[in-house]
């Protein structure tokens, strides 16, 4: 008997062999792209309920227990900003959006992490 956990780790296919050679290549694919695009949106959605979560929990005086939580999404926003940045030459944001919505491939946010430093480094190759 299957649980829900175990249908939503088949809901998603991490990165493949071949993205993760051309992430040690320093080539960016599309599909790449939109993995770790995908990833991105769950790491912003579950910090985004978190932090609305623990909004009227106060550790001090005047800080919420939620500081740590929109610091990590709006980290979160920004690189899914720099990513979709790739993107936008090609394709016009409302299909880059449809498309990673679609996405049934996600990367970890470590692979995410090794992409953004390729990006501002500016040591990538689209491919």
């Amino acid at each position: 008997m299957s649980t829900v956990r175990d249908k939503q780790k088949e809901k998603y296919v991490l990165m493949t062999k071949t993205d993760k050679e051309n992430l040690q290549n320093k080539k960016l694919t599309i599909p790449m792209i939109l993995s770790c695009l995908a990833t991105c949106e769950s790491v912003i959605s579950k910090n985004a309920y978190l932090e609305k979560k623990w909004s009227n929990y106060y550790v001090c005086a005047n800080q919420t227990a939620s500081v740590e939580y929109k610091v990590k999404r709006l980290e979160w926003m920004a690189y899914r900003e720099k990513l979709r940045s790739l993107l936008l030459p090609i394709y016009p944001m409302k299909m880059i959006i449809q498309m990673t919505k679609s996405c049934t491939c996600k990367a970890t946010q470590k692979e995410v992490e090794n992409v953004i430093r390729l990006i501002e480094k500016n040591d990538y190759m689209l491919v």
